[in-house]
C-alpha cells in the first residue's frame, strides 16, 4: 500500500464542519467516529449540547453512527452513553476489520455507504484506508499543549506535507464529498 492512499477524501476543520446532508445525500448511512481528539478533547469524556445536537442531527438526516476507539471502555463508554449511540472499544486501530464495525450496527453497513471520521493519519486514516471506507480527516481537537499533543502534531505534519502527497498541505481544507 502506497502513502499516497492515505490521503483523506475529504478534510475539514472540525466535525462540526462536515456537510452530512451531501453524505447522506451520496449514500452514506453509516459513521465511525473516532473519540479521542475527534469528538472531544484528549482524555475528555464532557458531551457538551452542541455535540448532542450534531449527533441528533447526524440521526436525524438516517446516518446511523457508532464510536471507534483504541481506548479502554471506561473511557469511550460515557461518551457513547451521552449520545446514545453504539461504540467499540480496545480496537486494534489501525487493523481493525470491517466486520467489526459491521457489529456496531447492521447487515446493511458496508464500505461502500460508510464514513470514517478521524483526526489521525496514522490510526484513523490507515484504519479506514484498511476498511475501503469514506475517508473525512478533522483537525485534533486542542486543550492543552502537552508533549503528546506536540508529538501528534509534529508526525501529522511530516504526514500532510511529505508522505502523503505532495499537493495535500494541512490547514488547505477541502471537501471533496462523494459523487455517485
Amino acid at each position: 500500500m502506497g502513502f499516497g492512499k492515505l490521503k483523506p477524501d475529504s478534510y475539514l476543520p472540525s466535525i462540526y464542519h462536515i456537510d452530512y446532508y451531501k453524505l447522506h445525500e451520496n449514500g452514506i448511512k453509516y459513521a465511525i467516529f473516532d473519540v479521542d481528539c475527534t469528538i472531544v478533547p484528549f482524555d475528555s469524556i464532557k458531551v457538551d449540547d452542541d455535540l448532542n445536537t450534531l449527533f441528533r442531527y447526524i440521526k436525524i438526516l438516517g446516518i446511523n453512527s457508532a464510536l471507534f476507539s483504541s481506548n479502554f471502555n471506561s473511557r469511550v463508554k460515557p461518551v457513547a452513553d451521552k449520545l446514545g449511540i453504539n461504540y467499540g472499544y480496545l480496537k486494534a486501530k489501525p487493523f481493525a476489520s470491517f466486520s467489526e464495525i459491521q457489529k456496531l450496527f447492521d447487515a446493511d453497513c458496508c464500505p461502500y455507504n460508510t464514513a470514517y471520521i478521524g483526526d489521525s493519519f496514522f490510526f484513523d486514516m490507515i484504519q479506514a484506508d484498511n476498511l475501503h471506507v469514506y475517508k473525512i480527516l478533522v483537525d485534533m481537537i486542542r486543550d492543552g499543549n502537552g508533549l503528546k499533543l506536540q508529538a501528534n502534531d509534529f508526525l501529522q505534519m511530516i504526514m500532510c506535507n511529505t508522505i502523503v502527497s505532495p499537493d495535500f498541505k494541512a490547514k488547505s481544507y477541502y471537501r471533496g464529498y462523494l459523487e455517485r
